[in-house]
């Protein structure tokens, strides 16, 4: 499964956007916000990300499998550690220990019109 696919262009104006893909039957789902911040070694093989999120912070490590876990063990994490699992399913699973049912997982005080 294609997780991401590349940004075609700069979008100057995301409302328009959001406007044509309701007039074509997309409907929002899930909104949230993130603070990252992107590391890299002179290597390159890979990247480790830091997401800082309202539901806790998380480390994404793109690359090889092989890279993967090398770093991951690294930094202390064993495979039991791995979370694969959408921002969209983790808030989820936050909302069912805390008893919250917010629709979109945003930093506090923070709305979308």
């Amino acid at each position: 499964m294609v997780k991401t696919i590349p940004r075609l262009r700069r979008l100057r104006d995301p409302a328009v956007f959001e406007e044509i893909l309701r007039q074509i039957g997309y409907q929002p789902v899930f909104r949230y916000e993130k603070y990252r911040t992107e590391y890299v070694q002179r290597t390159g093989a890979g990247k480790v990300m830091l997401d800082e999120t309202p539901v806790g912070n998380f480390l994404e490590l793109e690359g090889s499998a092989r890279w993967i876990d090398q770093t991951a063990r690294l930094l202390g994490f064993s495979k039991a550690d791995y979370i694969t699992g959408s921002y969209g399913y983790l808030y989820m699973l936050h909302g069912r220990e805390h008893g919250t049912a917010a629709r979109d997982m945003l930093f506090r005080g923070r709305r979308k019109a």
